[in-house]
């Protein structure tokens, strides 16, 4: 046996002894876990900046209640007037935590409301085989709140989270709702782009929601700061910032992300990950950069330039695609761009091109169709900008569902 094969048997017979279990590169730089699965109280009561937009939700949600009362105590039974409410956020800006950290609060103190209910759409409406199953998504309403009604002799309000998931069949959802929930008003939390669709779809139609409604309100994106703030105090430990991230690689990530929390977590992740691989125990600003673009989020800065110094026609492509980049929807098509633009299948075909080139779009196909989407990265970008451009025009489109399509 010469010198080697003795070595080899040896490093075989040591390996044997090794086993490596893959590790969460969070864990491995000192946390217990991944610290963006899950936000605690803690934490919520350190950010500041939740505390105007945590009493601005818990105070409509009370609104509505109110008004709802109000004028209730002055009407009939047989002319009941339920005055539902609506608020719209910006795409991946914590509106779910927030809209649960109210519910959470309101039931605790308040008398009349101790037994509303929060219901997240998501969870609850059917979507397979590529179509909404409505009658089914109604059945498990019925059922869920069904089981909360049984705890309490009323429910007094219902808040529905991602209630984007309502707006393909909204009217149809709001009847059946009133007729097996009475005199029970709801609050619908939608994306802002979710609710622009919504209105324009409503504007066909013969359901007057404007009537209906307390006058909606919308929950202020996050900036910059505030991002940075929200990974600061998730990445710390007993105040200081763990490695590998430091006060001015968070500050840059927070700057990448365009005002997009799920964009922020998304480089903290990937930074995270590639510095325990390379065995680097703290990251740089060339690797944040490099990761942003990686992860094509760098295209936000053109597209932010796009949307806020154009009024074009691929500007209003992109308000058409952003909304029907919500929930289960599959995109728009050309039908889509050609009916509402009055242009040729070319010309659309030009423009789609041309912000598919840019990396503005994904594209899908079902049953032979093209429909294009706005990448999640640019969604926040969409809701507050793009969309807020495009009420001003005060124009309504008429946009096709999935019901049509398939």
């Amino acid at each position: 046996m010469d010198k080697f094969e003795k070595l080899a048997l040896e490093a075989i017979e040591e390996g044997k002894k090794i086993s490596y279990t893959p590790q969460d590169p969070f864990v491995s730089f000192g946390f217990s876990a991944n610290p963006f699965m899950e936000t605690n109280l803690e934490e919520l009561q350190k950010e500041e900046f939740i505390e105007p937009r945590f009493k601005a939700v818990v105070r409509y949600f009370t609104s509505v209640y109110k008004s709802f009362t109000d004028n209730f105590s002055k009407k009939n039974k047989e002319e009941t007037f339920i005055l539902d409410g609506v608020m719209y956020g910006v795409n991946q800006s914590g509106v779910s935590t927030l809209i649960t950290l109210a519910h959470q609060y309101l039931v605790k103190i308040s008398k009349e409301l101790s037994d509303s209910v929060l219901v997240d759409a998501k969870e609850l409406v059917e979507f397979n085989n590529n179509q909404y199953h409505i009658a089914q998504t109604f059945q498990n309403f019925r059922t869920f709140l069904g089981r909360q009604s049984a705890k309490s002799d009323s429910i007094p309000l219902i808040v529905i989270d991602h209630a984007d998931f309502l707006t393909e069949f909204f009217e149809d959802f709001r009847y059946a709702l009133d007729r097996d929930f009475q005199n029970v008003p709801i609050v619908f939390i939608f994306s802002q782009s979710g609710w622009v669709r919504l209105k324009n779809q409503l504007a066909f139609s013969d359901y007057d929601l404007i009537t209906h409604m307390v006058p909606s309100q919308q929950i202020s994106p996050l900036n910059e700061e505030e991002i940075y703030e929200i990974l600061s105090l998730k990445l710390s430990k007993n105040n200081q910032i763990q490695n590998p991230f430091s006060k001015n690689i968070l500050k840059l990530i927070a700057k990448n992300s365009s005002g997009s929390l799920l964009n922020a977590i998304k480089i903290c992740s990937k930074l995270c990950e590639e510095c325990f691989y390379n065995g680097l125990d703290v990251g740089s600003i060339a690797s944040v950069n490099d990761i942003t673009s990686r992860l094509f989020i760098d295209v936000n800065k053109e597209f932010f330039d796009l949307v806020t110094l154009n009024d074009n026609t691929q500007t209003f492509i992109l308000a058409l695609i952003a909304m029907k980049s919500t929930a289960h929807d599959f995109g728009i098509t050309y039908d889509d761009i050609v009916n509402n633009l009055g242009i040729q299948k070319t010309s659309a075909s030009h423009h789609l091109k041309q912000l598919q080139d840019k990396r503005y779009l994904s594209k899908r196909t079902v049953n032979r169709k093209a429909f294009y989407r706005l990448r999640t990265e640019l969604k926040t970008l969409a809701d507050t900008y793009l969309m807020k451009s495009f009420e001003q025009k005060e124009t309504h489109v008429r946009l096709e569902s999935i019901t049509d399509l398939i």
